[in-house]
């Protein structure tokens, strides 16, 4: 145990005990945000969140770990959501505990620092991301396409403000936490990037561009309509779906993928891409999860 854990477990847990066995229980309030907090959580499967994990007993090592894991993740929704209505530069760490149910001292339980604790905020979305985008795809009744690819990654984009201020570069909301992370986390890539990165594997984009600038075509057309989306006014907006549909449009007619394969070329090299990025998505949460512990 670090003497920062040490400190807090003695200073603080101490005198938390005797109130809370003062009290008898917590506030219906508190009780009611932390299982809303709880719920944010589990809204997609990283490992160790509990979602359909088989109790064990709270004297276990494997028990203490579920506990340390499950409130690590509730911590994490918290930041997220603090993050996502007030910004980065505006959310403290006693925020992040009041909105967690916790002490200020259980934050530093898991993370040594401010700047720690976000980062693994951003990769939390990243995963959740990723994984949604799984979700989605398996559920897509039609046959898989390079579009259907496209438009699920850029629906999911939408529907995760934190990610979307990442790929945006939202100094306002993800201050200067983006460009600390880059540099903890080169190998990183956007969903978009491995996308193109398998679909190039299979001959579907066009091969007169770098993959450099088969990125840099699909970020500025991402870009592009999620700036446009935010400016205009609500009279002139679309649904996300609708948005989402004429992105991947775009990116098709960019990368010229309807005249490189037949449909069931195409199907199977979607099915291969959903199958090496569920391997990736799972090596990410059980790395994650280790982290946690």
């Amino acid at each position: 145990m670090t003497g920062c854990a040490h400190l807090v477990k003695n200073l603080k847990w101490g005198p938390l005990r005797m109130l809370w066995r003062a009290s008898g229980r917590l506030g219906a309030g508190r009780m009611e945000m932390q299982r809303e907090l709880q719920r944010k959580a589990g809204d997609v499967g990283i490992p160790g969140d509990g979602v359909g994990e088989t109790k064990v007993g709270k004297g276990t090592r494997r028990g203490r770990q579920s506990r340390r894991t499950e409130r690590a993740l509730r911590i994490l929704a918290a930041a997220a959501s603090l993050v996502e209505r007030y910004g980065y530069s505006k959310t403290t760490l006693d925020d992040v505990a009041r909105e967690a149910g916790v002490a200020k001292g259980t934050l530093y339980l898991h993370w040594h620092s401010r700047e720690e604790l976000f980062g693994a905020v951003l990769r939390r979305e990243q995963i959740l991301l990723s994984r949604s985008f799984l979700d989605r795809m398996r559920a897509e009744k039609e046959p898989l396409t390079v579009r259907a690819l496209f438009k699920h990654a850029a629906l999911c984009l939408l529907q995760r403000p934190l990610v979307r201020a990442v790929f945006t570069r939202d100094v306002e909301m993800v201050g200067h936490l983006l460009l600390r992370e880059q540099r903890a986390h080169p190998e990183q890539k956007e969903l978009f990037h491995v996308l193109l990165e398998f679909l190039g594997r299979h001959n579907l984009v066009r091969r007169d561009l770098t993959p450099q600038a088969q990125a840099f075509l699909v970020s500025a057309i991402f870009l592009g309509f999620f700036v446009t989306a935010s400016w205009l006014p609500e009279q002139a907006s679309l649904t996300d779906e609708q948005i989402a549909g004429l992105m991947a449009d775009t990116v098709v007619a960019a990368l010229d993928v309807g005249s490189r394969a037949t449909p069931s070329q195409e199907a199977a090299a979607a099915e291969d891409v959903l199958n090496r990025l569920e391997d990736l998505v799972a090596r990410e949460e059980a790395a994650f999860q280790a982290e946690l512990l």
